[in-house]
């Protein structure tokens, strides 16, 4: 069950409260569209405008009582929202008195406790407050009207969501928006459920996060005097707030890697695309059963026996399977029940979208590990490892015969260890990205420089190297099966930092602090100002250390390779950077690690499309990239300076983004 509580004033009896334009008018538009059953579909709408402050504080109480577990409650206000001297939030009411609030006003906590003795678990409260009281706009110590802790309480699945985040003014309609009766953060909440806008994904189903997200965009969009801000308290799951009135059904197409892997010049690659196909056959959306049913056709036709065997035999399986239920139904229907469907012979997702088809949820289809790779899955991998350990040989008795200078070892353990990435993503394009060959081949330059480190300061000879050789074999040979299973989890990218939540926040100041004192350690460096230098780079240290440890505990991100990498990357340099400060003697060698990951991890992000999108973005895994360059260059050079000098062209450019969450 649905039930909504509206809560709109914009009449006072109070003459230092001013009479206000949009809240009645927000208040009766939000509780239509919520009531509306092809939209909200609300079991029970309440609006209640203009009222006594006893009546609104039964109401909240009777509203919140006797309800269960799974109930959607959902309480809105748009009013005057007052702080007294103590920074604590009231909504004002129709008889509120400035001057005794406690007594005519709803307090924040008498809200948060409400909500706390509710049973249900899924709450969501929304204010649309024109904030004004005690505290003038713009003196020192401007409080903030809303923090993480005014409705935290001690409840479960509450999400918050507030017109502005601080003591901003929630815009009315007609200073912002011409032709409209309503406040800017409410036009927009409305226009995102009555347009279906907000249907991000196009699911038919408007999300309490698509519906924020998209009422942020446009209301920062609209003006930046405004920031709505949201805080979420134990959430599970998406909560589902209305239908999309608007919603198209999609062309039907094969998923892009489907389409690809069918036309495929690799066997291997054509016949595992016979068996999602086969999949298809049986999904419930008949536009793409049709398609999968073409395709099979059409690849009977296949050069490889094998190929249009398989397609074939499914084709037939299939057939007789349909054949044999049209027969069941027809022979013997049951009163009241719903005849067999092909579907209902295999497990299949209630829908197959474009995304899923190829690449199945985990959580929806679990398919076991052994189902996950084949036969031919792992005779090819094999075939890929033996060729990375082939090259590895060759490398080191191509130098130990040469017997030339080690400078030439990095680059030849460069081009052995990215033309082994380029013949694994050639053979596996469908789950390996291109960034693959890319992160082997600084891998191999990475290691060749460390190992001529070794050689010239330690015990290490040119026998040594196969260590490092056989190192990388084996990390290669691990993580790329591992990768490709984890390829159908896609990545949220680097926007999951800039979501809101307090380990986000604490995350993207940290990250901020870290990038200004990086920036300003490699300003001294190249202008080799020594007298500071120490003092920041144990600041920069410790930040980065910081930036790790949030990535690493924050639950909310995901644990992708890009945020792996770039998590021991942040770890690691801010160690050694530590190190360095307190030792100067300390082997700036140590910090080819660093570049490694900085520069996996950089090409990583710059790979991915939504990095593209956002400037900040693109700055960030620059400065990834060029960090990484300068740890794999000789220190003191002219071309270290050169790398440390771009670095900062980077770093603080994503510094100023990622604060400003753009």
């Amino acid at each position: 069950m649905k039930y909504a509580l509206i809560i709109g004033n914009n009449q006072y009896d109070d003459p230092k409260l001013a009479q206000l334009k949009t809240p009645a008018a927000d208040s009766q538009a939000l509780a239509k569209v919520l009531g509306d059953q092809s939209i909200g579909s609300f079991d029970e709408v309440t609006p209640l405008i203009n009222r006594n402050e006893s009546e609104i504080r039964r109401a909240i109480s009777s509203f919140l009582n006797n309800k269960k577990p799974d109930d959607l409650v959902l309480v809105y206000f748009s009013g005057h929202g007052i702080l007294d001297d103590r920074g604590r939030l009231f909504l004002s009411l129709k008889d509120t008195q400035t001057n005794l609030l406690k007594a005519t006003a709803i307090s924040s906590t008498f809200i948060s406790d409400e909500m706390d003795s509710c049973r249900s678990k899924r709450q969501v409260l929304i204010l649309d407050c024109c904030h004004s009281g005690a505290f003038a706009r713009g003196t020192k110590g401007d409080p903030k009207a809303v923090t993480e802790a005014t409705f935290e309480g001690s409840g479960y699945g509450r999400v918050v969501m507030t017109a502005s985040d601080s003591m901003q003014y929630a815009l009315e309609g007609d200073q912002v928006i011409r032709q409209t009766d309503l406040s800017l953060f409410t036009h927009f909440l409305l226009e995102g459920l009555k347009t279906g806008e907000a249907d991000m994904d196009n699911d038919g189903h408007i999300s309490l996060d698509e519906w924020y997200d998209y009422t942020y965009a446009r209301v920062v969009a609209e003006t930046p005097r405004q920031s709505p801000h949201r805080w979420s308290y134990n959430q599970q799951g998406d909560l589902i707030i209305a239908r999309n009135p608007n919603a198209r059904k999609k062309v039907a197409e094969l998923p892009f890697e489907l389409a690809q892997a069918v036309e495929s010049s690799f066997t291997s690659i054509r016949e595992s695309a016979v068996h999602e196909l086969g999949k298809l056959l049986r999904s419930r959306d008949a536009e793409l059963a049709n398609l999968a049913r073409t395709s099979l056709e059409k690849m009977m036709g296949d050069d490889s026996r094998k190929i249009s065997n398989a397609a074939g035999t499914l084709l037939a399986a299939f057939d007789k399977a349909r054949a044999l239920m049209d027969a069941a139904n027809m022979a013997d229907p049951q009163p009241g029940m719903t005849p067999l469907s092909p579907e209902s012979l295999m497990p299949v997702t209630a829908s197959i979208s474009s995304a899923e088809a190829f690449q199945p949820n985990a959580e929806k289809m679990n398919p076991p590990r052994e189902q996950e790779f084949d036969n031919t899955f792992r005779a090819k991998w094999a075939a890929a490892v033996t060729l990375a350990v082939v090259s590895s040989i060759l490398v080191f008795y191509y130098h130990r015969t040469i017997n030339e200078s080690l400078e030439s070892l990095r680059i030849l353990f460069g081009v052995a260890t990215g033309l082994t990435g380029l013949v694994q993503w050639s053979a596996f394009r469908s789950r390996l990205g291109w960034w693959w060959v890319a992160a082997n081949m600084v891998t191999g330059l990475g290691l060749g420089l460390f190992h001529k480190y070794l050689y010239e300061n330690t015990g290490w000879g040119t026998e040594s190297l196969l260590f490092l050789l056989a190192a990388w074999v084996i990390v290669n040979a691990v993580l790329g099966p591992v990768l490709m299973r984890e390829t159908p989890q896609r990545s949220r990218g680097l926007s999951a930092i800039m979501e809101s939540g307090r380990g986000q926040d604490i995350l993207r100041l940290y990250f901020m602090i870290s990038l200004i004192f990086a920036s300003i350690a490699n300003v001294l460096l190249v202008l080799e100002d020594y007298e500071f230098l120490n003092i920041f780079w144990t600041l920069y240290g410790i930040s980065a250390i910081l930036v790790s440890l949030s990535i690493v505990m924050n639950r909310e991100l995901p644990r992708d390779f890009g945020f792996i990498t770039l998590a021991l990357f942040l770890f690691f340099d801010g160690f050694n950077v530590v190190r360095l400060a307190f030792n100067p003697e300390y082997s700036r060698y140590y910090f080819t690690l660093n570049g490694i990951l900085a520069m996996v991890s950089g090409v990583f992000w710059i790979s991915q499309k939504e990095t593209w999108r956002n400037i900040g973005f693109i700055a960030l895994s620059a400065y990834l990239i060029v960090t990484g360059a300068s740890g794999l260059v000789v220190y003191d050079s002219e071309a270290n300076s050169i790398v440390l000098t771009i670095s900062i062209l980077f770093s603080v450019p994503a510094a100023i983004f990622i604060v400003m969450r753009k």
